[in-house]
């Protein structure tokens, strides 16, 4: 069975674009969709953590990971906007379609940009997807207020903005280093675990962290989604089961904006998971993989459609007694 470190690099051409992915697992067996992957920013589909893909894969669901139009193994430009790096997926997830025989939707896994892109994605494009997982993402614009919007600290973004990543200020982005330095330490060496099969075989050279020309037009993507509250304002129409799954020391997305993003979906589950930050997913891969199977598979709660009738409204505009 194929895994992240084997899984062969696949393209699809669809609008222009020369798509790189791959499709790692066989079809789930209870006939669930398969689990398509939108990466955090700068990212690429070599640089999956393969204890969090493998896990994955292990619980009985189909993965599919994806490298953005300009971005890895992907021909074309990086996009400046969520909106345009969800038309792209869009026209992405309909070109496969057509090339995957029994399926008909997918489910979502957005991490970090990738919730970004999928929030667009999902108002957009509901009939695409079954059901969505955010993870370490947060809403656009400066929230509703009602809960408090927080912003990346400077510091923060300095590192993730930087032009050739570190790896020291990468780690200690994505995880609080005064408890979980040596966990990030052993992420960074997992996900370089690929390194070492590529290029055998005809695999493409393996792609680090994005670092190219239009790196600028990337981090005008980031910024732009915290300046456009149209996106916020529309989260109460998805009617989708969802996952929100934060650390709860996040420095890159500040905890409190998933929390909000959570309150806003009528049908969201939130987990927040203790003495972790952004890389969340990676420190736990394990439990992490477990709960969104099982939050796949139906097993989280999720509410009534409707909780009851309102009565109409008189003709002088009064509620009935």
């Amino acid at each position: 069975m194929a895994t992240q470190e084997t899984a062969k690099t696949l393209y699809l051409t669809t609008n222009g674009t020369k798509f790189a992915y791959r499709i790692i697992g066989p079809p789930s067996k209870d006939n669930r969709p398969p689990l398509l992957m939108l990466n955090h920013f700068r990212s690429t589909i070599d640089l999956w953590d393969p204890l969090l893909i493998d896990s994955l894969v292990s619980s009985g669901t189909q993965v599919i990971t994806y490298d953005y139009a300009g971005i890895g193994h992907s021909t074309g430009s990086v996009k400046s906007t969520v909106k345009a790096f969800a038309a792209d997926l869009i026209h992405f997830m309909t070109a496969l379609l057509l090339t995957l025989q029994h399926v008909t939707l997918f489910d979502v896994l957005g991490f970090s940009v990738g919730g970004f892109i999928a929030q667009q994605l999902v108002l957009t494009r509901p009939d695409l997807i079954h059901k969505l997982v955010l993870s370490g993402t947060g809403v656009s614009g400066n929230g509703g207020g009602e809960i408090g919007h927080q912003h990346t600290m400077p510091e923060v973004l300095s590192a993730v903005f930087a032009p050739v990543p570190l790896k020291d200020p990468t780690i200690d982005a994505f995880f609080p280093s005064f408890i979980a330095k040596d966990e990030g330490e052993k992420w960074f060496g997992r996900i370089l675990a690929r390194n070492k099969t590529a290029p055998k075989d005809g695999e493409p050279d393996f792609a680090f962290f994005y670092i190219g020309p239009e790196l600028n037009k990337y981090i005008e993507t980031l910024l732009t989604w915290d300046t456009d509250p149209l996106p916020y304002a529309l989260l109460q129409g998805i009617q989708k089961d969802v996952l929100v799954t934060v650390g709860d020391n996040d420095l890159i997305v500040p905890t409190i904006n998933g929390f909000d993003l959570a309150k806003q979906i009528p049908r969201a589950n939130f987990m927040m998971f203790p003495g972790s930050g952004h890389g969340h997913l990676f420190q736990y891969a394990v439990f992490y993989a477990d709960a969104v199977t099982r939050f796949l598979k139906g097993e989280f709660p999720v509410p009534p459609v409707s909780a009851g009738t309102i009565s109409p409204l008189s003709l002088d505009g009064q509620l009935p007694n």
